[in-house]
């Protein structure tokens, strides 16, 4: 998924680097200079490739992209409406034969101003896109996160009804233990949460400071965290042989651990 997002975070750049480039022409354009066929095939490139992005991303502003590109103003009645003066399509499109060149400078300029409206509001749709996508994406990140939480959690079930054994105990606690930990620092790096380490020179976060941010940021209640703490105490107990392990206790772990996992997504 990550993989995903990064790959459309590069072709929204490279289109975006085309659009700088359709930019400068249609200015040139507007200026009185000769950049066609140049500039209808950069703007065309520009626009079949954002446009099938967009598709490709089920993105929510698809008719106002397109409106952009071929804008039709509606009226009331049996007509569909009628064309704007200049949107980008016939912009771009100028100065491709001697039928459609500007009559002057002055009307290529007017031109320019309108087709400038539409084709930033293009590209702002456009890059809106990444936010739209990372938005959509983050309850389907928790939720894989929660369901491969469920599965381990679902194993140290297993271990304990395979056997009552103190060390199969405590390894049942331990597997619940990495589960729901797992499953806390997945929330925080899905919502981009920055957790602050005490000391500062730890290489990772404790996961009571993962647990101490995602109360800051909302997704965690503290009532849950005070019941989290206790089952972190048993769990932890579970992997130090010195500490004494009460078997209800580890089955309160696997049970609370993970109903508490599919309410902090």
């Amino acid at each position: 998924m990550q993989t995903k997002l990064i790959e459309l975070e590069h072709r929204v750049d490279e289109l975006e680097r085309l659009a700088d480039e359709v930019g400068a022409l249609s200015k040139k354009q507007a200026q009185g200079e000769d950049v066609q066929p140049e500039l209808s095939i950069k703007g065309e490139r520009w626009y079949r490739g954002a446009r099938e992005i967009l598709v490709q991303q089920q993105f929510s502003g698809v008719e106002e992209f397109e409106n952009c590109y071929r804008s039709i103003i509606a009226e009331p009645g049996p007509n569909k409406g009628f064309r704007t003066f200049s949107d980008v399509e016939q912009y771009i499109n100028r100065n491709t034969s001697d039928r459609n060149k500007f009559k002057s400078l002055g009307e290529a300029q007017e031109n320019y101003g309108l087709f400038a409206e539409k084709f930033q509001k293009a590209r702002a749709l456009f890059k809106s896109v990444l936010e739209e996508t990372r938005s959509r994406e983050l309850p389907v990140k928790t939720q894989l996160s929660f369901a491969a939480a469920a599965s381990e959690f679902e194993t140290a079930e297993e271990l304990l009804r395979a056997s009552k054994e103190e060390a199969i105990v405590r390894a049942s606690g331990v597997v619940a233990r990495v589960a729901l930990e797992r499953h806390l620092r997945t929330v925080a790096e899905v919502h981009c949460i920055s957790i602050q380490m005490n000391p500062p020179h730890k290489k990772a976060p404790a996961v009571e400071h993962v647990m101490t941010s995602l109360v800051k940021q909302s997704l965690l209640t503290p009532i849950q965290k005070s019941e989290l703490d206790s089952l972190f105490k048993i769990a932890n107990n579970c992997a130090h042989p010195k500490e004494a392990v009460i078997l209800e206790d580890v089955e309160r772990l696997i049970r609370r651990g993970k109903e508490l996992a599919s309410m902090i997504l």
